[in-house]
């Protein structure tokens, strides 16, 4: 410590307080609700929060500005300043705190902080909390990721601690040093926990002279190779260890002697998982890269289908359109996707309450198709009862929620691999009334993305579960690739709570040069709040809808307030989306849609099991701008909102129509079939009820049919037609 530093503060709070104040140390032997006074100098400052440690030379204390405290402490109180306080002990979640703070003052401004007491990582402990620590010498568990919220281990001499990095922190979305540092930081204690919080990137020395200075970068994805870039912070040799397994039996030096490092490497195979690592010499150290996976880009097609079940905006067409939106065309597409599996369909929904689609799986099921279901630990389920389907079934998640949404199917297969993802449930809420978005995708590498993470849960990649293995929430690791390249599409995928989902979709709303609109159902993410307005201050055009207005810690005040345009949902049904659409307007600027399970909030960063898509294509893009500007017209503008809906057909040699239409009695039914199949013609509302339905045998060539419609009253309705062959969709209105 410098003892002539904290002679100083003593001779200065000598002569300018009276109060009755003591030692840190014999205020921290006191009990909890006893009132002190203290003086010391701040060592932090608001990337913590609003909570301030004070240290003296017999030791340290946060104070807190909890309920019934003096006013603007967190504002008025800074790093450097010395202060006098009084305020009352308390012991919140293992820290001995003060709070409330009765009064305080700042004395002086500037000072120089204590000397940090140095450390070994067992030295994070109880006796040192609150003081000013620096651990020497030590390397992070997770070096060459990502910081994100949460806990980070660090260790040296066979000793280990952790770092705590709270919302908002300076270090969220820098890179974790693949190397030595030192550490400089201020002890702390979470119910027993002992960590370390650095109070930004200063806090972080490099200690070793020749480092990794950035993440590795994958980019050129093709279907036989990709180019990984890196750089260091002294000049090397460049080179990539790369196979399909950690043995990375491979190896390509390309020599050279640059901080900026490029290897392409090619001849690999399509739709192929490969673990790469760079590594780099300056002619005496070999430094190493951690491990990634990546993928090769597949042969397949590459389809994309954007299903909604309410109307869009067609006005705002680019040319684009959904292939769906209505709730009966939704379901009806999900039950042709699983008709058609060949060899496999893996499910990991969230809540299910439709018969017909666990009817489906159960028949695929029946037929020899490998069906595996996972679904969260507490939720009704109502589809999966009475009776209980045959197929195998996992719950999990007893710390958050298993509230993905997607389906798998044919994962090996170049042309039958399906994904479904968005932010719909399997229930009739969600199918028919809450306003949701499912994407369908023809793509063998994102099925095999979706599939580790599926049998991550599952616990094992055969038919049977790995009871044992299962992983849910922050069990599970980050163990998928995060880049595609599908059919000159780029997609990146995160799953939560492993992947730093945060961070990837705030890189993607600090893309935006024009426009951004998000709808969102829960939106507490402080990360996130703070990339929204950044973005509205930085001049482009931002709008939101949020649901959940009122969600404690909620982003919705926050911005209204600092002038953001957002609006609640403002309708009689829930706005479950959690989807964001950047620069959509303005295709010169890699317009992005952001997709999938994960609502913006805490949970589902740090313990839900969750899916993400972030898709850079003008056409997605597009779509759901299509989607957003309906919701938006009805969330601020209620009625006199353009809205349409498009037909579906998926039937090859099957074409239908209806006349007249619109019917007030009987709708003639004319159909024509290049094939031989039995037919079901099926008549739905717009909520996805089924009306009425009738069975054609053995139908091929022309015919005719009669749908008797007088008993229904007016509206909108749709009529299906499936055959073996897949399902098609006609719009009928009905008149009176």
């Amino acid at each position: 410590m410098n003892k002539l530093f904290f002679l100083a503060i003593a001779i200065v709070f000598s002569m300018t307080t009276l109060n009755a104040q003591i030692p840190i140390a014999d205020a921290r032997a006191l009990g909890d609700g006893t009132t002190v006074t203290i003086e010391g100098v701040v060592t932090n400052g608001p990337s913590l929060g609003v909570i301030r440690y004070i240290q003296d030379e017999t030791g340290a204390v946060p104070a807190y500005p909890g309920t019934g405290s003096a006013a603007n402490f967190a504002n008025n109180v800074q790093q450097g300043d010395i202060v006098t306080l009084t305020g009352v002990l308390k012991t919140y979640n293992g820290l001995l705190e003060i709070d409330p703070i009765n009064s305080y003052t700042v004395v002086s401004s500037g000072n120089a902080l204590p000397d940090p007491l140095e450390v070994t990582p067992n030295g994070v402990n109880e006796e040192n909390e609150s003081k000013l620590l620096k651990v020497n010498g030590v390397t992070f568990a997770d070096g060459g990721g990502v910081f994100s919220v949460g806990n980070y281990t660090f260790s040296a001499g066979g000793q280990s601690s952790e770092i705590y990095v709270r919302s908002t922190h300076p270090l969220i979305g820098t890179p974790i040093p693949n190397a030595t540092v030192n550490l400089t930081g201020i002890g702390s204690e979470f119910n027993g926990l002992y960590q370390l919080l650095l109070r930004g990137t200063d806090d972080i020395e490099v200690a070793d002279d020749f480092y990794i200075t950035s993440p590795l970068v994958q980019s050129a994805i093709t279907s036989d190779g990709f180019t990984l870039s890196w750089q260091t912070n002294n000049t090397g040799t460049s080179g990539v260890r790369y196979g399909t397994t950690l043995a990375m039996e491979n190896q390509v030096d390309n020599g050279g002697s640059t901080t900026n490092h490029t290897v392409a490497l090619s001849g690999l195979d399509a739709a192929e998982f490969y673990y790469v690592q760079a590594f780099s010499n300056n002619g005496n150290t070999t430094i190493y890269s951690t491990e990634k996976l990546v993928s090769t880009a597949s042969n397949s097609s590459g389809t994309m289908l954007v299903y909604f079940n309410h109307g869009v905006n067609g006005t705002f067409s680019d040319g684009n359109h959904p292939y769906g939106t209505t709730p009966a065309e939704m379901d009806a597409a999900i039950i042709n996707r699983i008709n058609h599996a060949t060899t496999s369909i893996d499910v990991a929904m969230y809540n299910n309450g439709r018969p017909t689609i666990v009817a489906a799986l159960t028949e695929a099921y029946n037929n020899g198709i490998q069906v595996r279901y996972v679904t969260d630990t507490d939720t009704g389920n109502l589809g999966l009862q009475d009776p209980t389907p045959p197929f195998p079934i996992i719950k999990g998640n007893t710390e958050g929620l298993m509230h993905n949404k997607f389906f798998v199917f044919d994962a090996d297969s170049e042309d039958q691999s399906w994904v479904i993802m968005g932010s719909t449930n399997l229930t009739p809420n969600n199918l028919a009334d809450d306003f949701n978005n499912m994407v369908f995708i023809q793509d063998q590498t994102i099925a095999k993305c979706y599939t580790l993470e599926f049998e991550e849960m599952w616990g094992s990649s055969g038919a049977t579960p790995g009871i044992f293995n299962v992983k849910f929430g922050p069990d599970k690791t980050d163990n998928t690739p995060h880049l595609f390249n599908v059919n000159g599409v780029t997609i990146e995928s995160y799953f939560s709570p492993s992947d730093n989902t945060t961070v990837g979709i705030v890189d993607a709303v600090n893309t935006a040069n024009d426009d951004l609109q998000f709808a969102i159902l829960t939106f507490t993410n402080n990360e996130l709040g703070s990339a929204v307005l950044n973005a509205h201050n930085s001049g482009v055009n931002v709008r939101g809808i949020i649901d959940n207005i009122n969600d404690q810690g909620g982003e919705y005040p926050y911005l209204l307030a600092n002038g953001v345009n957002v609006s609640p949902d403002n309708t009689g049904f829930q706005t479950h989306h959690k989807y964001c659409v950047i620069d959509a307007t303005n295709p010169a600027s890699d317009p992005i849609l952001v997709t999938g399970s994960h609502n913006w909030s805490a949970s589902a960063e740090n313990s839900n099991d969750e899916n993400t898509l972030i898709f850079h294509d003008a056409a997605l893009a597009n779509i759901f701008l299509q989607e957003f500007e309906a919701r938006w017209c009805e969330a601020t503008a209620g009625g006199n909102c353009t809205t349409s809906t498009r037909e579906l057909n998926e039937l090859e040699g099957f074409s239908a129509t209806l006349y007249p239409n619109p019917v007030k009695d009987i709708a003639n039914i004319e159909m024509e079939m290049d094939y031989t199949s039995d037919i079901t013609i099926s008549l739905w509302n717009l909520n996805g009820n089924l009306l009425q339905s009738q069975l054609l045998r053995k139908v091929t060539g022309s015919i005719q049919t009669p749908m008797v419609v007088s008993g229904l009253p007016a509206g909108k309705y749709l009529v299906t037609f499936k055959s073996r062959n897949g399902i098609a969709v006609k719009n009928l209105e009905i008149v009176k």
